[in-house]
């Protein structure tokens, strides 16, 4: 594999890794699944932890108030918006579901969303077509295997309440046109939603820019953070627009015997109970990514995308899984005579993560290709010349 182009020093990327206690064990390229996180997540933890041993829970929190709420800051500095506009959750599923079901439809209504929507995602959508009659709408690919920008403009119409985008599929590395999804949504006045659980840390993403209403994340892929939070993104307009399908007493105050008054800010879609662990752990992991730079370290991840993906399909016995736009960290592809599965056991025995993409993520996408499951990988800024090599060569030797 050519030397790939860097946006670090040496120097810089040494710094890095050595930030980061996982890379000493194994060469991580499954960081769309769940990456690595640095040594500084990993010492905040520890000592929030420590302080929960020592003090209790409440105690603790109450200790740790300040760090706790930087988070919404941290969270609106790198994607824009305001921190009311931020609610933390257990995850991107849980995110994107609260806000979801929380969007009143009826059976006049419809749902428009992409051929490489995520499983959970669509599932809800169904459910809710079952249970209230909405239409579900589906925009198609291209034939050259994009996303068909005007099929979806035709789909969206006076009816349309709901538009759905995933930023970048988990089946590839295909990433949406939001700049022309954002005019047609635009002009139906359609609660726009968009999972960027795969897209922030990785590219460079602005809430406020792409246009959409509410969008959902989560800390464990591309950003570095623990497992068992994420976030929700929803806009003041929005909120105004909606009131939370439960509430608890983190999202309305009681006011009287029969009345509550909802809170104002994203946090009407907030549980009281939570992992502060994890909340600590994420602010620390975002704090890690502003220091070290975005625009950088999302610029690395691109370029150690775009030459490992054609370096991978470069070896002759290699069948590529993603659409001839992909161009994300994220990339998947079959062994002749391997299956995936096998493939990501080899791996595993020789020091190197990979993940499969399976049917069941991607139904519309890959079931329409005639792919039941693929190799995954997807590279991180911290993965280094001499990974990708070893990794290229054992693939390669299989």
């Amino acid at each position: 594999m050519a030397a790939n182009q860097t946006m670090f020093t040496d120097e810089e990327l040494i710094k890095v890794r050595s930030d980061t206690p996982g890379l000493s064990s194994r060469i991580h390229l499954d960081n769309c699944g769940s990456s690595l996180m640095p040594q500084s997540v990993v010492d905040v933890m520890s000592n929030y932890l420590e302080s929960e041993i020592r003090l209790g829970g409440y105690v603790a929190q109450e200790q740790q108030s300040a760090q706790l709420s930087a988070v919404y800051l941290s969270l609106a500095t790198l994607f824009g918006g305001s921190r009311e506009d931020y609610a933390l959750t257990s995850g991107a599923v849980d995110a994107w579901s609260k806000a979801f079901y929380s969007i009143p439809l009826t059976s006049a209504d419809n749902i428009v969303t992409m051929y490489n929507e995520y499983c959970s995602n669509y599932v809800a959508c169904i459910q809710r077509a079952k249970h209230e009659g909405v239409e579900i709408r589906v925009a198609r690919a291209s034939e050259d295997g994009s996303l068909d920008i005007e099929h979806l403009s035709e789909l969206v119409d006076e009816n349309t309440k709901i538009v759905s985008i995933t930023h970048v599929a988990s089946s590839s590395g295909q990433i949406a046109n939001l700049a022309a999804i954002k005019a047609i949504t635009q002009k139906v006045g359609a609660f726009y939603i968009l999972d960027a659980c795969q897209s922030v840390g990785q590219l460079p993403v602005n809430f406020v820019d792409i246009g959409c209403d509410i969008a959902t994340a989560t800390s464990r892929k591309f950003l570095r953070g623990p497992r068992g939070i994420g976030f929700l993104y929803i806009n003041k307009a929005s909120r105004e627009r909606l009131e939370p399908a439960m509430l608890t007493n983190q999202s309305a105050a009681w006011t009287g015997d029969n009345e509550y008054k909802l809170v104002e800010d994203a946090s009407m879609f907030e549980m009281w109970e939570r992992s502060c662990l994890n909340q600590v752990g994420f602010g620390a992991a975002l704090e890690y990514l502003t220091k070290l730079g975005v625009d950088k370290a999302t610029a690395q991840t691109q370029c150690n995308a775009q030459s490992l993906r054609k370096a991978i399909y470069g070896i002759n016995d290699i069948e590529p899984a993603c659409q001839y736009d992909a161009s994300a960290a994220i990339i998947t592809f079959n062994k002749d005579g391997w299956l995936a599965h096998d493939v990501r056991t080899a791996m595993e025995k020789l020091g190197i993560a990979v993940q499969v993409s399976s049917v069941f993520h991607t139904r519309l996408d890959l079931g329409a290709r005639a792919i039941d499951s693929a190799v995954r990988v997807s590279p991180h800024y911290y993965n280094d010349q001499s990974e990708f090599d070893r990794f290229l060569n054992a693939l390669d030797d299989l």
